[in-house]
């Protein structure tokens, strides 16, 4: 069995409002990046989020 090897490149944006999430993932997409992970922290006044995209370098 032949196994191929995949890198992947990560990066972690942060965003302020949720208004903007799906603008900010919008551009990532179309950059060739894949959403990975989506974390939302803080308090019930004041949120982040925090996106985390991925994207193999052989793609």
């Amino acid at each position: 069995m032949l196994l191929s090897k995949v890198e992947f490149e990560y990066v972690c944006i942060q965003v302020d409002h949720h208004k903007t999430i799906a603008k900010a993932i919008t551009q990532y997409l179309q950059e060739g990046w894949r959403l990975h992970t989506y974390q939302a922290v803080g308090s019930p006044t004041m949120v982040n989020h925090y996106l985390l995209f991925e994207r193999g370098l052989d793609w």
